[in-house]
């Protein structure tokens, strides 16, 4: 057994008059329990027509224009046919909506589904009160509206039976111009997604790929979705391809090394200058200035000749204090545990708690180059 609950945010600004509400009664399943969560829930609305719905519903109305009675009661074959009927009553009328609750078990797979408006309930306390905020709280858009629209699937599970349909509300609704940027109405479909894959492989960027699908569209309002969603969606694809690059082939050549007895993969120059001049380790990161978009440490020192020595360098995920503490250990272990004298780094608070941990006998110092560059 188990559930899912999804939701999104509203946005809201012309009055409605309240309509009422309808309930059918219909006899509920044992096996599921409750929860909530808040997650945005899109629909694809590629797949369905409006007027194909209505007429199998026996409607000759406007979205606008239903009322809990003309919907409590009809039966539709798919939960995403009534998915999209509710998201283009929503936009119809000018609200957002959300996933509120969803029942499943075994037995059954999804059985219940409960979609309120976005504006729906109150936000908890404990997010607007926390003690080591950073930055200020999101506008607060809950206003605990009570519009909701509940389906529920027949025990032979042919067909989803509407059980509730509330279309009451207590805020202002969405203006017409400001309907696209309402959650619920905002998604790259597949082949949108597509398009935009397409013109990055071209070399366009994606303000330019923006720029070329709202003329496309023929405005935002046609487009679907906003800039941002298409950054989202372009940085979402580009994090899920998997192509073999030079990072993961040396990654796998140094996992296959680990076993391995073979004296050439430590042998080298950086071992032997660190043990003449190791009196003084600089180390510093790029943030994903490479190609591989990964921040890269460097271990740097001088010979006796005032020459700048390469004592190694490591490729990072992010540059947290477990990251740096990591290849700080790494280090020692491949210099056989000795210690600089003086270690020289920027202001970084992640590096300086890593060097206390792990260099504990050496001297931390700040660079003197940052320290003019911080100060002009």
């Amino acid at each position: 057994m188990e559930e899912t609950t999804e939701a999104t945010s509203g946005y809201s600004h012309e009055p409605i008059e309240n309509s009422g509400t309808c309930t059918v009664n219909i006899e509920s399943d044992q096996c599921t329990t409750n929860t909530e969560e808040d997650e945005t829930a899109p629909v694809d609305v590629s797949s369905y027509d409006w007027l194909s719905i209505v007429d199998m519903l026996g409607l000759q109305k406007h979205p606008a224009e239903l009322v809990p009675c003309d919907v409590v009661g009809k039966e539709l074959p798919l939960l995403e046919m009534w998915e999209y009927f509710y998201t283009t009553y929503s936009r119809s009328v000018g609200f957002g909506i959300r996933i509120h609750t969803t029942s499943s078990n075994e037995c059954r797979g999804v059985w219940r589904r409960e979609w309120v408006c976005a504006r729906q309930g109150f936000r908890c306390e404990k997010f607007l009160c926390l003690a080591d905020r950073k930055r200020r709280p999101r506008d607060c858009t809950r206003c605990g509206c009570t519009t909701c629209f509940h389906v529920l699937k027949s025990m032979s599970g042919t067909y989803w039976n509407v059980q509730r349909f509330d279309t009451n509300h207590n805020h202002v609704l969405a203006a017409q111009e400001h309907l696209q940027f309402l959650r619920s109405n905002r998604k790259v479909t597949s082949s949108q997604a597509s398009q935009i894959r397409t013109y990055k492989y071209a070399g366009l960027q994606t303000c330019d790929i923006v720029n070329l699908m709202v003329q496309q569209a023929g405005g935002f309002k046609r487009l679907g979705f906003t800039r941002k969603d298409a950054y989202n969606k372009a940085a979402a694809m580009h994090r899920a391809e998997t192509v073999e690059t030079d990072s993961e082939g040396l990654l796998g050549y140094l996992a296959s090394k680990i076993d391995s007895t073979d004296p050439t993969l430590y042998a080298n120059g950086c071992q032997r200058d660190y043990m003449c001049f190791s009196d003084v380790l600089a180390f510093d990161t790029t943030y994903q200035s490479n190609a591989f978009k990964k921040p890269l440490v460097m271990f740097i020192g001088v010979n006796n000749h005032f020459q700048t020595c390469v004592f190694g360098f490591a490729l990072l995920l992010n540059e947290k204090i477990e990251s740096y503490k990591w290849v700080l250990e790494t280090f020692l272990d491949c210099m056989h545990r000795r210690q600089p004298a003086v270690v020289v780094t920027d202001g970084d608070a992640a590096m300086k708690a890593a060097i206390i941990l792990c260099f504990p006998d050496s001297t931390h110092r700040l660079c003197g180059w940052h320290l003019s560059t911080n100060a002009t």
